[in-house]
């Protein structure tokens, strides 16, 4: 029972990194990645009084200073337009924080267990992202936890005026949540494929069914985690494909329970698809593309049609270079003289072009090399999963597409697992 207790400990703690959040009258404005970020710097200090050794690391530096660089672009397009922004003009601190909270999670994972893996990891995430997505489902029929969470979580209340589902976070609803719905689809397939590779398919079941409830529950969230349901059966595809000349039992066995798990989840879905108004409501909202291609012979979504009109590009080369200086949106500064905006800066929420409004394509480039290098980090302190950071670096510049939020924190995970699996490497080779 103790060991029971300590891993549903790691899971709240995990969640709290994953979908970090503020909760009222409890973490006093702050949110739970920066207080964990708080006990990360301790635990990072013990472990380093423990190894009776200080050394900074080439790829703690790397990643320092390109954030630093990011930081320094965003400074001097905000002082060079005279804006008000303060968006990525700290960024090098945002970073420490993601990779100082990322530590207290991996440390408490390896503390419950005596170890920590990419699978274990792995696992963590996709626990906490099908709780997400069922707490999601349970409040949106369920008054009582429905107020609680309005309650208790700041800004929920406006995920409820615009008919979205919400789970407990701040960052568990709209994109930023799609985001991680996606992230976590993706590991669930590697911890599929990593089990029938050890031939051990005892929870292969289980697995599928967390992929199904994520596919499910994530898209009613928000259908950016259609992007990560996608990549996970093209990670299954390219691993343990069912159409191999030697098909492995294990790997039929596989694709068995995935399509039975499929169809009982089809039939769930459709009966309470034509018993139950708001989960046809919700249903339809998941799966709109699906339906517009059953129904009119064409993929549409009404986020689609919006996300049309959001490529606004800009209109001279100082933009394109440099950027305007402006993230969040130009109706907030008093000295703007040009058409207003009280959303988005030129009311788009595409990724790259706020990112190119901001600070140009130079910014970009700067950033987009950032995201690459942490993915090679990642992935050279766990090696043998190539393709998977390959999937999850890709996944941030998809994602972009839509949206600018990045996914340097799942990789933040990984380089602190390596760190603590077998301790940082003084270089990276060439």
């Amino acid at each position: 029972m103790g060991k029971f207790f300590k891993i549903l400990l790691c899971v709240v703690i995990v969640d709290f990194f994953f979908f970090s959040t503020r909760i009222n009258h409890v973490t006093q404005g702050y949110n739970t990645k920066e207080l964990m970020a708080v006990v990360g710097i301790m635990l990072f200090a013990a472990d380093l009084y423990r190894k009776k050794e200080f050394s900074v690391t080439r790829e703690f530096i790397g990643l320092l200073i390109f954030s630093i660089a990011i930081s320094l672009l965003a400074i001097f397009s905000t002082v060079y337009h005279n804006t008000p922004e303060r968006v990525y003009t700290t960024y090098f601190l945002s970073m420490l924080t993601w990779l100082s909270a990322a530590f207290t999670a991996v440390t408490c994972i390896k503390f419950v267990h005596n170890k920590i893996t990419i699978e274990l990891l792995c696992a963590y995430i996709v626990a906490v992202a099908v709780i997400q997505g069922l707490i999601a489902i349970a409040a949106d029929n369920f008054p009582p936890l429905d107020a609680f969470i309005l309650k208790t979580i700041p800004g929920s209340g406006w995920s409820k005026t615009v008919g979205r589902l919400y789970g407990f976070g701040e960052t568990a609803t709209f994109d930023t949540a799609g985001i991680r719905f996606a992230i976590a689809s993706v590991l669930c397939t590697h911890n599929i494929k990593a089990l029938v590779s050890e031939e051990k398919t005892k929870f292969v079941p289980i697995y599928v069914l967390a992929f199904l409830i994520i596919t499910v529950t994530g898209n009613m969230v928000a259908r950016t985690t259609l992007v990560g349901t996608v990549m996970g059966l093209i990670y299954l595809f390219l691993f343990i494909s069912p159409f191999k000349v030697h098909l492995d039992f294990s790997i039929l066995k596989t694709w068995m329970w995935l399509i039975a798990e499929i169809l009982i989840i089809v039939l769930v879905v459709s009966a309470l698809y034509n018993s139950n108004e708001k989960f046809r409501f919700r249903t339809r909202f998941a799966f709109e593309g699906f339906f517009s291609m059953a129904e009119k012979g064409h993929w549409e979504t009404g986020s689609n049609d919006k996300l049309k009109r959001m490529y606004v590009f800009p209109d001279n080369m100082e933009t394109w270079v440099i950027g305007d200086g402006y993230m969040i949106g130009a109706g907030r500064d008093p000295n703007y003289i040009g058409e207003a905006s009280w959303g988005f800066y030129k009311d788009t929420d595409v990724g790259y072009l706020r990112l190119i409004f901001f600070f140009g394509l130079i910014g970009l480039f700067v950033y987009s090399a950032y995201i690459v290098y942490a993915g090679i980090v990642a992935a050279r302190l766990n090696p043998g999963n190539p393709l998977l950071f390959i999937a999850l670096t890709s996944m941030n510049f998809v994602v972009w597409l839509k949206v600018s939020t990045d996914c340097f924190f799942i990789l933040c995970l990984f380089i602190c697992l390596g760190y603590l699996k077998e301790g940082m490497t003084t270089d990276i080779e060439s």
